[in-house]
């Protein structure tokens, strides 16, 4: 019987862990909901404050909170001292009582994260898993691929696994595992409306991603630098880059304008500009200004046309970094100031993209450097466009997850 008609109604609960995870989680709500506009959807976002549940009309449950970690407490000790002192304890117990609470709601349950949702689901909902691994991959090897455990965790927890990419899902069915490969949903979270913030034609275009956590503030200051050197084409001499340079900075709702606009100003040569109205129609709520005549076009709301108009990005997002690399764009990062963006989590990063991304030193100058090569050596880009169709698979993802989650659905 179709899910179509209201007396086949089903209880879906969504589990996620994490700013990516939520975005994707919710994607695939929407074209869920377009296949099935009679399910009841749920969710419960484990880490943080689950925002981007917030576009889909379903319930959140659960308490919300973001810790100091922003969810990767699982890269250092200190982190995790700071997550517990800030009540991550009691807000996991609260979670966990969340979770028992729907084994008499819920009829099956999606976690799109790592593993460690999945063993929840299976420990106090006790409902049918299907689920989408989003963190580890096989092309990451020692570093980030699944453990044997956890395989076994899949192959005898989850009705339906749907693996980020081609590799990991052959090697998840090789395990036995009821693997499928659909593409990457993250592909399908971006949203382009066609926007180009009067670039004109033939101009370079350096794209900023300064992260989405706080830590973006402290990193800023490297990422000006950076500005400041392209347009004095220090490195440059007689191979000067032939064209101008413009730069859109993407700046996450999570992140103040005002603290943005403090941090750039500490060494008293970036000040804050305010844009005009015809501009904040288009994205453009601000222009970073230098002494020394740089310019940077902050934008928001306007993500995915940022990434789509660049070249090259400059970037210091989990996310937002993958996303760049699957729409063919090389990225220049380096470490940075917080739990997040460390040289490990860029190694792997590197890895999982197929060496699309170019990790260099936490100075102004090395990232000016790398940004220029990329953009006077076309073989880079033709890298980033292979990676980015091979390990992130292009759009579309997002409404063959749902239609898949609908079949499996049906069968219960």
């Amino acid at each position: 019987m179709s899910l179509t008609r209201p007396n086949k109604k089903r209880r879906v609960l969504f589990l996620s862990n994490g700013h990516a995870e939520d975005l994707i989680a919710a994607t695939i709500i929407k074209k869920l909901l377009g296949q099935c506009p009679y399910l009841s959807i749920r969710a419960l976002p484990l880490v943080g404050e689950g925002r981007a549940y917030d576009k889909v009309d379903i319930k959140i449950i659960g308490p919300r909170k973001l810790m100091p970690s922003s969810g990767f407490a699982g890269f250092s000790l200190l982190w995790l001292v700071k997550d517990i002192a800030s009540g991550w304890l009691r807000i996991f117990k609260r979670q966990i009582d969340t979770l028992r609470a729907e084994r008499t709601i819920s009829n099956v349950v999606v976690c799109v994260g790592d593993v460690f949702l999945v063993l929840l689901s299976a420990l106090f909902v006790k409902k049918p898993i299907i689920f989408l691994p989003t963190a580890k991959s096989s092309y990451t090897r020692k570093f980030k691929e699944h453990y044997r455990i956890e395989k076994l965790l899949m192959r005898r927890l989850c009705k339906l696994v749907l693996p980020r990419d081609k590799l990991t899902t052959s090697s998840l069915k090789n395990f036995g595992i009821k693997a499928r490969y659909i593409g990457n949903v993250m592909m399908d979270c971006l949203e382009m409306s066609g926007e180009n913030f009067g670039i004109k034609p033939g101009e370079y275009v350096v794209g900023i991603l300064p992260g989405s956590k706080k830590e973006a503030y402290h990193n800023l200051p490297v990422i000006l630098d950076a500005v400041t050197v392209i347009n004095k084409r220090f490195f440059f001499s007689k191979s000067s880059l032939s064209k101008k340079v413009d730069f859109l900075l993407a700046l996450a709702p999570s992140l103040s304008l005002d603290k943005l606009s403090m941090a750039a100003s500490q060494g008293d040569s970036w000040t804050l500009k305010d844009s005009t109205s015809a501009e904040k129609k288009r994205g453009i709520i601000a222009h970073l200004i230098s002494s020394e005549g740089s310019q940077i076009k902050i934008i928001q709301g306007k993500f995915g046309d940022v990434l789509y108009s660049s070249e090259v990005i400059i970037g210091l997002s989990g996310m937002g970094n993958e996303q760049a690399v699957g729409l063919g764009k090389p990225v220049v990062s380096f470490p940075g100031k917080g739990p997040q963006i460390t040289r490990k989590f860029l190694h792997i990063q590197r890895l999982l993209l197929g060496g699309a991304v170019s990790i260099v030193e936490t100075r102004g100058e090395a990232v000016a450097k790398e940004v220029y090569s990329v953009l006077i050596h076309p073989e880079k880009k033709k890298k980033a466009l292979k990676a980015g169709k091979e390990r992130m698979g292009g759009f579309g993802a997002a409404l063959r997850a749902a239609k898949l989650i609908k079949k499996e659905i049906e069968k219960i």
